[in-house]
């Protein structure tokens, strides 16, 4: 199937978001999307993984750097997500230089604490603003800039209204998820904010397990709630929880 018809198959569902798939030279392939709702996240996700597996044929998918801004829709009470981006490559199997953990792998001391160490490191820095020492941390495939994860920074920040702290929540371990981007063990915590002026978060941090001891985060997803928001809309705590919905 040629990069044209795909485009059309991605439209072509009435009343889904339109998926515009195109060729990255040298890196693989783009998926975008303009704009949806939280609740059409997980939905457009398997389309474009459909649309990636198809892309690939034979071969199978690495899903690599993801962007996108969010937003409350106040009138509505969601979260609107705008221009995510998702790249992918395809890749053989039978060369793949990364390799899964056996099922039953289990967490010891040593490794829990490397991992707690750099998902607390992540959150000083985020406290900090050292874009320079946050883009480190992350997978080089997600292409993290200095500007990038300095805008993170900020983003985190700019609801607060005094001084506290963020903090990490190590809430489980994962071995060999599908949707990751290689096979392995990943850890996930959830960050806490303290600081006057935020009613809450939501998401956290992906770990990756490059080798014993040694992680990278694979994906950051936290967005933080205004209190500011919550007074002014008077938000139901069933509302609340629709605005962390992904």
């Amino acid at each position: 199937m040629t990069m044209i018809a795909l485009a059309l198959l991605a439209a072509a569902a009435a009343g889904q978001p339109e998926i515009k798939l195109e060729p990255v030279p040298g890196k693989g392939y783009s998926a975008t999307v303009a704009m949806i709702d939280a609740d059409q996240y997980d939905p457009t996700i398997k389309r474009i993984t459909a649309l990636a597996s198809e892309r690939c044929g034979k071969l199978k998918v690495r899903f690599g750097r993801y962007y996108f801004d969010n937003q409350i829709d106040v009138d509505r009470g969601v979260t609107v997500i705008k221009d995510f981006r998702q790249s992918f490559s395809c890749y053989d199997p039978a060369t793949d230089p990364y390799k899964p953990v056996p099922a039953d792998w289990k967490a010891n001391e040593a490794e829990i604490g490397a991992a707690t160490r750099v998902a607390a490191d992540f959150v000083s820095y985020l406290d900090s603003g050292n874009g320079a020492a946050l883009a480190k941390l992350m997978d080089p495939a997600l292409e993290a800039t200095t500007a990038e994860m300095k805008r993170f920074s900020d983003e985190a920040k700019m609801h607060q209204t005094g001084p506290g702290e963020f903090t990490v929540r190590l809430d489980g371990w994962l071995n060999n998820p599908e949707d990751a981007a290689y096979p392995g063990a990943y850890a996930y915590f959830a960050v806490i904010s303290s600081h006057p002026g935020i009613a809450g978060t939501c998401g956290g941090l992906l770990l990756y397990r490059v080798s014993s001891g040694v992680y990278t985060i694979s994906q950051y997803d936290v967005r933080y709630v205004s209190q500011a928001l919550i007074d002014e809309a008077g938000y139901s705590d069933e509302e609340l929880n629709r605005l962390c919905q992904r």
